[in-house]
């Protein structure tokens, strides 16, 4: 695994963070809402239950996808890394014998 000040990771956690903000601001802005709901909205209505499983789906959804995000793009670099390795173990430097491809 390169190290985390390789300049080939440059803007990734910046991408990663920004992540978390909006993962972060739709948890807070569903809990948020869903806590109104139950404490403090005026009417068992149809509307408010609509609202509250919509609500608990986009929570669901956002946590879900930002998981499977982290868990994919994880591999993905492993994957990455791995075959940049192997390619640079594979390919060193090699010696051109010019002696012998003239001799035929």
């Amino acid at each position: 695994m390169p190290r985390d000040d390789d300049p080939r990771l440059a803007g990734l956690e910046t991408s990663w963070r920004l992540r978390r903000r909006a993962v972060w601001l739709t948890v807070v802005f569903c809990m948020a809402a869903l806590v109104w709901l139950i404490g403090w909205g005026r009417h068992d209505s149809r509307l408010h239950e609509t609202i509250a499983g919509s609500l608990a789906m986009l929570l669901g959804s956002v946590v879900m996808a930002y998981i499977a995000g982290a868990t994919y793009d994880d591999r993905s670099r492993r994957q990455t890394w791995l075959a940049w390795d192997s390619a640079r173990s594979t390919s060193g430097p090699q010696r051109r014998d010019d002696h012998h491809a003239a001799a035929g």
